[in-house]
């Protein structure tokens, strides 16, 4: 096959689920085929959207053999919007998916065989469960609407709801957009740097109900204000409006600088029986119905005391606040400053007089004058903990590691490395993302005093 025959129809066998809600086939020149929305089992026509030496891509077109796991999705925009990888696939089939993942990188990427792997722990709900969405916005003729981004493409698919935000964000999507075209303010565009709104982020707390209302904007415009008092007017459980800077022609979502225009920044939730405040761009775990069962696995792995504990990647401090009764000091290392006046106001609503929080990167602070922890707890990112830190952790000993990971491939790279000193007592898999492609682990490692001599 070469590259004129791109646009070509052909009928696969989907051989097994990859990454992305992609059903993984093979083309007769023997190229892996990547097809959306197709499952293992079936027999599909796919039309090949992109060609490579080594792999293609393709639309499906057509289930010629549905999987017996197959179902018809309740979200009417999933084969359009990129949001979700799994509307279409039994639950049960997605969580052994996801398990498998974990198993397979580890043996593939970690070279580790037979790891302790626990079955997965399931979610309490498939449906409304995350407290946070990042939605853009885009026109529908002249009207402001919002939205994601299809699977792969800048192009909107419009929103009016979303089956796996909490509802109040479904009503802020209908109700924003009318709101910014009362107030004439223009959505930004990509080509011509032109325009106001470019994004808006919103955040809910499970246990108050209470919304955070956030608008990435180009620039400061007064109608900006108006409309968030407006907001707050009309929709009481809208504690907070603010907007965040974003002038640079960027697909960064972000700028770097947030600025409160009604109301207050913060909203509070609940985990384990302590309370936590949230602002508007903090880290905080995304499905509230599972947090809890996530954080009671890694306090499982605690010894009954240890003296001094480290909670690295700590965000508002919320793994710091649950470890302190059972510390002698905790200290939490987070770079987002945001983020740690959240945590420093944490520790005082929860009256924790034991935790410390350290406002650096990881990397910068590994190295410092801290006391030498008995137990490291780190929530990295999903590109995982950078080489340096594992290094200096081993060179330090602590005698238990708790890695909580988002990303089985990053957690594979890194056990790999840290297994020089540590073994691997047991994996947990915890689904905090329903019907995407993403899933939690919780690990623990201890030290081998023979691997380290």
């Amino acid at each position: 096959m070469t590259d004129q025959n791109t646009d070509r129809v052909v009928d696969v066998q989907i051989e097994r689920m990859g990454q992305n809600g992609q059903g993984i086939a093979y083309l007769p020149d023997g190229r892996v085929f990547f097809v959306d929305r197709a499952l293992p089992g079936e027999l599909v026509r796919a039309r090949v959207s992109q060609l490579k030496s080594r792999y293609a891509r393709g639309t499906l077109e057509q289930v010629l053999k549905p999987s017996p796991q197959r179902i018809d999705s309740l979200c009417p925009y999933f084969h359009q919007c990129g949001g979700c990888s799994f509307q279409h696939w039994e639950y049960a089939e997605e969580l052994k998916y996801k398990e498998n993942w974990i198993r397979e990188s580890l043996r593939r990427i970690g070279k580790i065989n037979n790891p302790p792997l626990r079955p997965i722990i399931p979610a309490p709900s498939a449906s409304y469960y995350r407290n946070k969405g990042q939605f853009p916005w885009g026109y529908r003729g002249d009207h402001p609407v919002l939205g994601l981004y299809q699977f792969r493409s800048h192009e909107l698919v419009e929103l009016t709801s979303c089956l796996i935000q909490d509802p109040a964000m479904s009503q802020m999507l209908e109700i924003l957009p009318g709101l910014a075209t009362d107030y004439g303010l223009s959505v930004y565009d990509e080509n011509s740097g032109k325009g106001i709104l470019r994004h808006v982020l919103l955040r809910t707390s499970k246990w108050s109900s209470d919304m955070l209302v956030l608008f990435v904007v180009t620039s400061e415009d007064p109608r900006l204000a108006r409309l968030a008092l407006d907001l707050i007017k009309r929709y009481p459980w809208v504690r907070g409006v603010g907007i965040n800077l974003n002038p640079d022609q960027t697909n960064r979502i972000l700028g770097t600088h947030t600025k409160i225009l009604a109301g207050i920044p913060i909203i509070t939730d609940k985990i384990l029986g302590m309370s936590f405040h949230v602002s508007f761009e903090s880290f905080f775990q995304v499905n509230p119905e599972q947090v809890g069962l996530l954080y009671q696995t890694a306090l499982r792995h605690l010894p009954e005391y240890v003296d001094t504990a480290w909670d690295l990647y700590a965000g508002v401090g919320t793994l710091a606040s649950l470890i302190s009764p059972h510390a002698g000091s905790v200290y939490a290392v987070e770079a987002n400053i945001q983020a740690t006046r959240d945590a420093v106001q944490n520790f005082a609503l929860n009256g924790i007089k034991n935790a410390h929080i350290i406002t650096t990167p990881v990397e910068d602070t590994i190295e410092s004058e801290l006391p030498s922890p008995q137990v490291v707890v780190m929530d990295p990112p999903r590109k995982g903990v950078d080489t340096k830190v594992l290094t200096v952790l081993m060179q330090m000993g602590p005698e238990r590691i708790i890695y909580i990971s988002c990303n089985p491939d990053t957690l594979a790279r890194d056990v790999a490395l840290l297994q020089d000193v540590y073994d691997i007592k047991s994996i947990t898999p915890i689904d905090m993302f329903p019907r995407t492609d993403h899933v939690e682990s919780v690990v623990l490692m201890t030290k081998n005093v023979l691997k380290e001599k």
